[in-house]
């Protein structure tokens, strides 16, 4: 059987094989968050166990090309000190017309502060001063230690038992309970800066300055007694950190990084020659590692060398800066300051730089210091 009979009937016959694409919609999910210690690193929202995306704490995601029919849509990665009085997974409906919508609405309460692994830094107050700080490493708790008017209180240290804190107070060094208790005054005269607690407690490295831009390191008692400089080189010297055996310290002259001993013997370059935009050096907790930062590339992001200057090692990019990192008590994660979205907060991210996570948002929070 030829010609158009036989097309027209091997047509019909073929007709039932067409494959007909299935009608497909849009899902939105919302979320919003109120109350108190608001999850700073937002959410993950899960469709059908398939589609993982992340969403800001207060934030929407629109879902396209979702087949019509019914969907499951789970909320996850919350922290514990938010509810909701609704189930955290639904069923969607998804229809071809409009976009089909979830929302989530969750009440965050305040967080008490752990007993240790806890981190100061200090947040820009409304009289245009710094102010002391702490939270919980997920940025929950959100405590203010000091509020002195007209004094800024910024660059913490802590004790090696946790429960006191070394700072900088209107260019005088103190110290003060991390309940705000028991301030106490080390430094009475000079200009100092950067102090750094040794791993044993019983010393504190700092920077003073010594006339004009001449800024030297001294160490001290922890009470304040037997000051005395171990630098005496005409240049800018800043940012002192111990090692953990307390033999070496770690710190910046005219923005490169440097090491040397205990006693200001022994001194070593670390940054590449020519680098002059490095600083905020602080020493692994097994120290094999020196975290700091570097704006030789402009903008700043952080980096890890080893005490000889070997194995330089970038952790972060993109367009922002990122200063000052804290290493965690463990060695795991670091803590830092940065301009990342537009608001100054302090972050944190594993000693590999995965895993970045907004800790605070005040828009001057600065100068992290983690607890052991």
């Amino acid at each position: 059987m030829r010609g158009p009979l036989a097309l027209a009937l091997w047509l019909a016959a073929c007709r039932g094989t067409d494959v007909v694409a299935p009608s497909v919609g849009a899902l939105r999910v919302d979320v919003a968050m109120t109350g108190l210690d608001v999850d700073r690193d937002g959410v993950v929202v899960r469709l059908d166990d398939s589609i993982v995306v992340a969403v800001p704490s207060n934030g929407s995601y629109q879902f396209s090309d979702v087949v019509v029919g019914n969907h499951r849509v789970a909320l996850g990665g919350v922290t514990t000190n938010c509810t909701s009085p609704d189930p955290l997974t639904r069923v969607v409906i998804v229809a071809a017309s409009a976009p089909a919508a979830v929302g989530f609405a969750l009440n965050c309460t305040g967080t008490v502060l752990t007993p240790s692994g806890i981190i100061a830094f200090a947040r820009g107050d409304t009289d245009h001063t710094y102010d002391l700080w702490l939270m919980n490493a997920d940025g929950t708790g959100q405590t203010r230690v000091r509020d002195a008017p007209g004094a800024n209180d910024f660059l913490p240290s802590w004790t090696p038992d946790g429960t006191h804190l070394v700072f900088v107070t209107t260019s005088r060094l103190a110290l003060i309970a991390r309940d705000g208790t028991g301030f106490t005054p080390l430094t009475t005269t000079g200009t100092a800066y950067t102090p750094s607690v040794s791993l044993d407690g019983t010393r504190i490295a700092f920077s003073q300055q010594n006339s004009g831009s001449d800024y030297d390191i001294w160490v001290m008692n922890i009470d304040g007694t037997n000051a005395h400089r171990v630098t005496s080189d005409a240049a800018y010297e800043d940012h002192p950190t111990w090692s953990p055996d307390g033999t070496r310290i770690a710190f910046t002259r005219d923005y490169a990084i440097y090491v040397m001993d205990a006693d200001g013997a022994n001194v070593r370059r670390l940054s590449p020659a020519g680098t002059t935009n490095d600083g905020g050096p602080a020493w692994s907790p097994d120290g094999t590692r020196i975290a700091f930062h570097s704006g030789a590339g402009v903008p700043a992001h952080i980096y890890t060398v080893k005490p000889d200057g070997t194995a330089l090692t970038p952790l972060t990019g993109g367009l922002d800066n990122d200063y000052f990192p804290a290493w965690s008590p463990d060695g795991s994660r670091m803590a830092f300051t940065s301009g990342r979205g537009g608001v100054g907060g302090i972050w944190s991210m594993r000693s590999d730089g995965t895993d970045l996570r907004r800790l605070s948002s005040g828009g001057f929070d600065i100068y992290a210091a983690w607890s052991p």
